[in-house]
């Protein structure tokens, strides 16, 4: 029998959800891969959408998250900019702080059903 848990996502939003699990791993691995064409491709996710989940990031947070250089002879690619390292960062901050302290209330309020 599975063990009683909490499963929390984060997600960031101003009118609409703009920022997420999806949007952080299509950054990472954009800039693992210094492509976004290959991130793509790792996610399964068509290049399209995943300009259009840049796009949205950019459109909300007010700056630009990736410096993309067009293909051509020596090829393209893509590298996160340094705006968005420091988002990234605190992103991945708050988040480990939210599921601590998330970890600390289930258990309390929990913890007789565990």
């Amino acid at each position: 029998m599975d063990k009683l848990h909490y499963i929390l996502k984060i997600r960031l939003a101003k009118e609409e959800i703009f920022f997420g699990p999806g949007v952080e791993t299509l950054l990472k691995l954009t800039n693992e891969l210094a492509s976004l064409n290959a991130a793509c491709k790792q996610m399964n996710l068509s290049y399209t959408k995943a300009l259009r989940m840049i796009q949205g990031a950019e459109k909300n947070l007010g700056f630009k998250v990736l410096e993309r250089k067009i293909g051509g002879s020596g090829g393209g690619g893509s590298s996160l900019t340094p705006e968005c390292i420091g988002f990234l960062k605190k992103y991945e901050a708050y988040e480990a702080e939210l599921k601590n302290k998330a970890s600390e209330l289930f258990d309390e309020y929990f913890n007789e059903y565990l």
